[in-house]
């Protein structure tokens, strides 16, 4: 069952929360699905009685730390019951601070997108989650089902674009030992 309208940026946030990682000027312990939401952009048009909203132009949400940015951001919530949210750019981008991992998880596509119901998004064209000093992953196609805390990456249907994950090492702390001890010259 669609959920109602209301609901659409927790459900987007804790998505975000879960799978990807902005240093919140909101209080650090109050947590991002408590702080007040504020979208801005060019132009808003809403049609009721279809239950679909248009943010266009320079498209900006921001709620706590997360940011969400793109040319264009569409909510289908017919009945006043959040169904979908898409965003697109060239491209739509995230940014969210973890406090848990105390790190940054940005992302970006030429569309992601929520699904309220089966509480899933995609992104879509150009795919890229990044976790500063962890890991990246590029992919023609990245989806994430929230409930099931999954991922999926798919390449192009042209066998082009294939999926990309680098991980980066995690940086040695010297040990005392080796610290002190410097080679001997003769």
């Amino acid at each position: 069952m669609p959920q109602p309208i209301n609901f659409f940026i927790l459900y987007f946030i804790g998505f975000i929360s879960l799978t990807l990682s902005l240093a919140s000027q909101a209080n650090p312990t109050t947590p991002d699905e408590e702080q007040p939401i504020n979208i801005t952009a060019d132009r808003l048009e809403v049609q009721e009685q279809k239950g679909i909203s248009t943010y266009t132009g320079n498209v900006h949400i921001q709620q706590g730390s997360l940011e969400l940015s793109g040319d264009t951001l569409t909510i289908i919530h017919p009945n006043g019951q959040l169904q979908t949210v898409k965003a697109f750019g060239a491209p739509a981008k995230f940014k969210r601070f973890s406090q848990v991992e105390q790190s940054w998880l940005t992302g970006q596509a030429n569309l992601i997108q929520y699904n309220t119901e089966h509480k899933t998004i995609l992104l879509s064209g150009n795919a890229q989650v990044k976790q500063p000093g962890k890991h990246t992953i590029t992919s023609s196609n990245i989806f994430y089902d929230v409930s099931k805390q999954t991922l999926m990456a798919k390449g192009s249907k042209d066998g082009q674009g294939r999926v990309s994950v680098t991980f980066e090492p995690t940086p040695k702390q010297p040990t005392q030992k080796q610290s002190n001890s410097q080679p001997k010259q003769e």
